[in-house]
């Protein structure tokens, strides 16, 4: 392959986003979380900007110290989400919104390959096969990372 070339495989990592590969802080989980919600709601900026106000307030006084990832303070930023968004018969979508913003967030607490294969293959599509030709992992690796990585998510997830 010569310098500057792009096999069809790694298309896709420009795409990824950058919370994939890194390690994000609970405030940055929170305030995306919280922008996610209001952007599937169809809000506008002025009450994106109110929601970010909402989040930033309550991650002042949250304590995200522990082994749980700081999932009590998020569902205090979501009981908060909630309050800013009463129903107005909306409820559907907005369950609908918070459940994604948690998927996503419980997404970004996976060690890093077990995130990356979980969001190759559910989120890309991608076969099994094509996210190990890629990384180099064996299938097996990368059946395994998405058991553990599905069976984490699963258990932390709103019903």
């Amino acid at each position: 392959m010569t310098a500057g070339t792009h096999t069809p495989h790694d298309a896709h990592l420009r795409a990824l986003p950058p919370w994939l590969s890194g390690d994000p802080s609970f405030g940055e989980r929170m305030i995306s979380l919280g922008y996610r919600v209001a952007c599937n709601l169809g809000s506008s900026s002025r009450v994106r900007k109110r929601v970010w106000r909402r989040v930033t307030a309550e991650l002042a006084v949250s304590d995200t110290a522990g082994p749980d990832h700081g999932r009590p303070a998020r569902d205090r930023v979501l009981a908060s989400l909630h309050a800013e968004f009463p129903s107005r018969g909306r409820t559907a979508k907005l369950e609908s919104a918070v459940r994604d913003a948690v998927l996503l967030d419980e997404l970004a607490l996976l060690p890093p390959r077990q995130r990356f294969a979980l969001w190759a293959t559910a989120v890309e599509h991608r076969s099994v096969a094509d996210v190990a030709r890629t990384t180099g992992w064996t299938p097996a690796q990368v059946a395994r990372l998405l058991r553990t990585g599905l069976r984490t998510v699963g258990s932390h997830s709103p019903e």
